[in-house]
C-alpha cells in the first residue's frame, strides 16, 4: 500500500471559510483548499503551492490543527496534514491557475452556516467551529472520518 501525504488550508476570513468547490453528479460539494505533496516538498511548500494554484491566493501557515487519515483510492493510504493560514493578500479578480478535476471555483463559507453546508468529510465541519470558537485543543488527531 502506498502511504500519501496531503495538506489542507483551514483558512478563515472575515467569519467564513475559504473553500474549493466541486460539482459532480450528485451535486455541488466542497472541499479545503491543498493536495498532496511532491516529492522533495516540504508540507508548508505544498500548502502555499496548492493554494496558489487552487484558489490564487497566496498563504502564510499557522498552526498544524487536525490530522486525519483516510482510505478513498484503493492501495493509497492517505494522511492528511490541516493547518490554519492567513492570506497574504487577497484578490477578488486573481485566476484560478490550476483547478484539480471537478473543481469549478471557490467559496467562502460563512461559519454561522458552515453545519449547512455540504463540505466534506461532514466530521469536520463540528471540528472547525469548536476550533474557531476556542472550544477545541490542537493538534488533534481525527483518525478516519467521514
Amino acid at each position: 500500500m502506498k502511504i500519501r501525504n496531503s495538506v489542507k488550508a483551514i483558512l478563515i476570513h472575515e467569519k467564513s471559510l475559504l473553500v474549493t468547490t466541486y460539482e459532480d453528479q450528485d451535486g455541488i460539494y466542497h472541499l479545503l483548499p491543498g493536495g498532496g505533496q511532491h516529492a522533495g516538498e516540504t508540507l508548508d511548500q505544498t500548502l502555499m503551492r496548492e493554494c496558489l494554484e487552487e484558489t490564487g491566493i497566496e498563504v502564510n501557515l499557522g498552526d498544524l490543527l487536525f490530522v486525519r487519515e483516510c482510505f478513498m483510492d484503493p492501495g493509497v493510504h492517505r494522511i492528511e496534514f490541516m493547518y490554519t493560514c492567513t492570506p497574504t493578500s487577497i484578490h477578488t479578480d486573481t485566476p484560478i491557475l490550476n483547478m484539480d478535476r471537478k473543481q469549478t471555483g471557490i467559496s467562502w463559507l460563512p461559519l454561522d452556516e458552515l453545519e449547512n453546508h455540504p463540505l466534506f468529510p461532514i466530521g469536520l465541519r463540528k471540528r472547525i467551529l469548536a476550533f474557531h470558537s476556542g472550544d477545541s485543543p490542537s493538534p488533534i488527531y481525527l483518525g478516519e472520518i467521514t
